[in-house]
């Protein structure tokens, strides 16, 4: 991916903002809210430079962030069917840092990509019971 070097700098300087928003804040709604920031920045980035990994950047963080916001919704509202991992907030800043490393160095950024989908798959119904059942077929008598 190539964007020019002006609106690189600034899609990670709000990237490094945004990680470090999510890393200090204790309310999840607020961590929420800045994750929400995360797509933005590539939103804002590809109003300048048009390129095709940026707009499955912005769809993928997109997900992630929709994904997060109606599951603790749901947790809110007292639905506990599906729970986040309870390492999700680590993971999303630890991915985030993964895909700002990436875009600096002007590497692919698929494989980072994969672990946000697999993520924010983990905090869907389906992906819920999909990891449960695995678990149980890796340890039986559980």
């Amino acid at each position: 991916m190539n964007i020019p070097e002006e609106l690189k700098t600034r899609l990670l300087s709000e990237l490094s903002y945004v990680i470090q928003k999510i890393e200090t804040e204790t309310d999840p709604k607020r961590r929420t809210y800045f994750l929400s920031a995360a797509h933005g920045a590539i939103e804002r980035t590809m109003r300048f430079h048009s390129d095709g990994e940026l707009y499955i950047i912005h769809f993928t963080l997109n997900l992630c962030y929709s994904t997060v916001s109606s599951l603790l919704g749901r947790i809110a509202s007292g639905d506990t069917a599906v729970l986040p991992p309870g390492d999700m907030w680590e993971r999303i800043t630890q991915y985030l840092g993964e895909l700002r490393d990436v875009i600096e160095k002007g590497a692919s950024t698929y494989p980072i990509l994969e672990k946000i989908t697999v993520l924010t798959y983990s905090m869907t119904g389906s992906g819920y019971y999909t990891s449960s059942y695995l678990m149980s077929l890796e340890s039986p008598n559980s």
